[in-house]
Formats: structure tokens, sequence, C-alpha cells
């Protein structure tokens, strides 16, 4: 092994004391077989990482030697020096990694516990939980504040309310929390951005803005620090789906390149996934594809979230039925059935998908069968955005087939959805036109699309 072997990578003996690692680089030390025991059993490394480490010993030790003969050859003093060089830079590397390891297992050991500390406040009710933090130290870290904002995150999918309470909380840690102003003022930006969030989910579109324009305002320049914790994509990606709920697609767009650019590494895959529903909402389905396209070996690989998977499936499938090539959407089907299968939910929106590729491939009476009873189903559920878009592409399948005055029965169906969803909303301007237009019996499938990309701009839940 040569004297500029060390890298990160090899050098893990992360929890030996600074003394002592100073005392083996200075040779006053040694590192004996009782310290590569400890080093194996309670730091957690290797045994090729040990030897890593007692190389870096029999190195230092090689120095001194050859210091002590103190060389008369030719050139024996830049050897010297050479090596001395080497050694050095072996040892800072050591100790850059050794900080950097202990880092990570400060930060692996404060995410259990604030898993743990969640745990115990999930069964207390609201009061109980912000009385707790008012009173409990314990609780006032950056790790439970990351903790309750992407349970916020979670919650959402559930009930809005939730969401807001969730975030709220982790908003009320982040006041109180002990650190410097920067590192304050990092975790109340991030905490501000959940809670903008959830005001999206709630339909409280005037108070996400504010929110987010809060967590812009406050948000430090430069390096995120504690990004152990924090996301410094979040609340760029957050930011975006409010924009994109706005329709303001251009601007959504941007916020994604710029969380791309400074997220977590982890992130990419959930990041361009978002990135590919702005553009297919934005009506560009080819550059949504290539999203997916770049996403997609990452994701079959296994990486990124567990619905990862089938979230790629599913928008490949929406896509490619865009795009008018039914036969390759078709061909996910199968699949895409399989990964939906442990949640009702998403083999609805699967059953709801797989009509329309019905529709496509002109198999008009089984699609407008099926697209009937998925629209009842997520009425049942009190998803009225769902059940709206599933009734829209009902009105494409009727309108494709000229049959207008079964299209003005659905409509008329479908009122109690559409007042669900408060068409007086500006967002929904396509929505009101085409409802107008089937009073007239002037409306088109072209109006139909246009009012079903209105209703994707919308949080799933809304209405609830």
């Amino acid at each position: 092994m040569s004297p500029g072997w060390l890298s990160i990578a090899q050098f893990q003996a992360e929890s030996l004391s600074r003394t002592t690692l100073w005392r083996i680089e200075a040779g006053l030390s040694e590192m004996t077989e009782e310290r590569q025991a400890v080093a194996k059993a309670i730091l957690k490394v290797t045994d090729e990482e040990v030897e890593a480490a007692v190389h870096l010993v029999t190195l230092v030790a090689e120095r001194q030697a050859r210091e002590a003969a103190g060389s008369r050859s030719p050139g024996g003093t830049r050897r010297r020096a050479r090596l001395a060089k080497e050694i050095n830079a072996a040892v800072r590397d050591a100790r850059a990694f050794l900080e950097e390891r202990l880092r990570a297992i400060e930060v692996e050991e404060a995410k259990e516990d604030a898993a743990q500390l969640w745990h115990d406040l999930a069964a207390n009710s609201t009061a109980e939980r912000v009385l707790a933090i008012e009173t409990c130290d314990e609780l006032l870290t950056p790790a439970l504040i990351a903790r309750l904002c992407e349970e916020s995150v979670k919650a959402a999918a559930r009930h809005a309310q939730d969401a807001v309470e969730l975030a709220a909380l982790a908003l009320e840690v982040a006041e109180r929390a002990p650190g410097t102003a920067r590192q304050r003022a990092g975790r109340l930006s991030q905490a501000w951005a959940f809670v903008g969030n959830a005001h999206r989910v709630s339909n409280a579109l005037a108070k996400a803005d504010a929110a987010f324009a809060r967590s812009r305002e406050i948000r430090p320049e430069g390096p995120a620090e504690e990004k152990e914790f924090f996301d410094p994509a979040r609340p760029l990606d957050l930011e975006a789906s409010l924009r994109r709920n706005q329709g303001r697609h251009g601007e959504a767009l941007v916020l994604l390149e710029q969380a791309l650019e400074v997220g977590w590494p982890a992130s990419r895959t959930r990041l361009l996934l978002i990135q590919a529903a702005t553009l297919e909402q934005e009506g560009q389905p080819e550059m949504a594809l290539a999203a997916l396209t770049e996403a997609r070996p990452a994701i079959e690989r296994g990486e990124g979230e567990s619905r990862s998977l089938r979230v790629l499936r599913f928008n490949l499938v929406k896509n490619l039925i865009h795009l008018g090539r039914p036969e390759e959407a078709e061909a996910f089907l199968p699949e895409l059935r399989l990964l939906a299968i442990d949640d009702d939910l998403d083999t609805l929106r699967v059953r709801w998908m797989a009509a329309v590729v019905e529709a496509d491939l002109g198999r008009w009476s089984e699609a407008l069968a099926e697209l009937g009873a998925v629209r009842r189903e997520f009425v049942d559920r009190s998803l009225p955005v769902d059940a709206a878009l599933a009734g829209l592409y009902e009105a494409q399948v009727l309108l494709r087939g000229a049959r207008n005055r079964a299209v003005q029965g659905l409509v008329q169906e479908m009122h109690p959805i559409f007042d669900a969803l408060g068409l007086e909303r500006e967002s929904l301007a396509a929505v009101r036109l085409f409802l107008e237009a089937v009073k007239c019996e002037a409306a088109t499938v072209a109006l139909a699309r246009e009012a079903a990309r209105a209703l994707c701009r919308l949080p799933r839940r809304a209405g609830r």
C-alpha cells in the first residue's frame, strides 16, 4: 500500500479520542491488538478499516525511523521531506474523516432520539404536545423539528388539518430551540416552508403564500447549516408545488431546478418525479417523459422513497397517453396493478388510468363503464378532485363519440362534485368554461382536456 493510501472511505476508526489519535500520530502510542478489538467491537469498523489505521501508525513509525537514521545519501533530505509531506497529508485526511464520522454518528443518534420523542408525542392531543414543548427542553432539537416537518407532509395525504397542526408544532420547536442566530434562522425557514405546504394542501393559498414569503425572507444566504437534518431543497420543492397549484408552472420549474442543484443526493429521484408532474401539467409530456427517464434507473435500483416506483410507472402511463402511445402505456399496466395492490386508493387510480388507455385503444364502452364506476368510488371516498377528473375523462370519451346529450346528463350528475370544489376560484376558470359550453351543446374534447388540466393543479385531498 503506497504512502498516499489514505482516503475517506478507508479510514473509519471514528470514535477514537482525539488525544489517542494524536498520540498514535506522534508515535507515542501504538495501535495494539486491544485497541483494534475496541475499534471493531465498539467503534463499528471493519477489519480492513482497522488495517488502514494500523498502516497509518506504521507510516508514522517509518518516518521517525528514517529521520532518526539521518540518511547521508544524495537526495536523502528530499526523500525525508516528501515522506513527511505524505504522512502529514494522510494524518490530516484521517482527522477530517474522524470528525466527519463522529458528526454522522451524532446525527444518526439524534434522529433515533427524535423518532422516539415523536412516538411519545403522537399519542397525545395537540394541546398536550404544545405543553410538552413549552416545558421540556429535551424536545428542543433540530432533529425533532425535521421529524415534525416530515410528519406534516405524511399527514397531508390523510387530512390537511393534521398537516397544519404538525407544521405549527415544528415552528414552535424551531422558535424555542437554542442555537446560533444562523442556525435558528435556517430552522425557522424550513419550518415556515412546511407551514406553507400544509396551508397549500388545505387550499388556503393566501396563507401558503405568506408562509413561503416568510421562509424566503429569513433563509440564510450561503451554504446551509445543519444540512444533515434539513435538506436545502425542501423549501424550494414545497413552494414549487404551491406555484404548480396556482398554475404558475414556469416559476415552479425554476424552483425545482434550484432544488436539484442544492438538494441531498437522496432527494434527486423525488425531485425529478415532481419536475415530471409539473411539466405534464404544463402540457409538456415529452419533457416530462425525459425527466421520468432520467429518474428511472435509480428508482428501479431501489433508490428513492418506497412509493417511487409506483409513482414512476403511473406517470409513465399518463405521459404516454398524452403522447398518443396507448400501446406502450398498456404494457406498464400489469406491473402497475401489482405495485398498487396494497393501497386501495392507488388501485383505484390505476383502474382510472387503465380505463383511459382502453378509450385510447378504441374500447369505448369498456372505458365508459369503468370511468363511471371509478368516479362514483371517488365520490364515496370524499375525493372531489379525483372524481371530477375521472368525470372529465368520461366526458372526453363521450365527446369523441359526438354524444353531447350524454355529456349534459353526466355534468348534471356531477354538480355536487363541482360544488364541493368551489368553482368560484380563479384557477378553475377552465372548468367553468367547459360547463358553460356543455349547457350550450358546444363542448369539445379540447375544452374538457383544459378543464382537467386546471383540476390537476389542485391538491388531491381538496374539499375534505
